[in-house]
């Protein structure tokens, strides 16, 4: 069978239409993820807090592990497991308090439809 040119311009452009369209339907999804670390200080102690936000509700599972190191010894907390988020809300999802002054190693990641999210950066707001 063969279509006049101008109709199988026409026929391909509704098939890119259709393709593209067709995947902002689920893009609500890790692409629209933004997650990060937040940090405050208050009364000598260095709080960091692994946040996630979404315009979607979302669940999965996260990991938020610090290794701290300081004059006064070294710690591993390690937290992690299920989250459900609501849209457009900010979810904590770890919390420790630290000496100031410490080092510190945070990995904090999240896991939404089996893709894993590096969420080590840190957010521009404070808590």
């Amino acid at each position: 069978m063969s279509i006049p040119s101008s109709s199988a311009i026409a026929l391909g452009l509704v098939i890119a239409a259709i393709a593209a369209t067709s995947g902002l339907a689920n893009s609500g999804g890790s692409d629209t993820i933004q997650c990060g670390i937040a940090e405050s200080h208050q009364n000598g102690m260095q709080a960091l807090e692994g946040t996630l936000t979404s315009p979607v509700a979302v669940s999965g599972e996260y990991r938020f592990a610090i290794q701290s190191a300081s004059n006064g010894g070294s710690s591993n907390i390690s937290q992690g497991g299920f989250f459900s988020a609501n849209a457009n809300e900010i979810t904590t999802l770890g919390k420790v308090m630290l000496n100031s002054g410490a080092k510190n190693t945070v990995v904090f990641d999240v896991t939404v439809d089996g893709k894993k999210i590096d969420c080590n950066q840190a957010l521009t707001h404070r808590l």
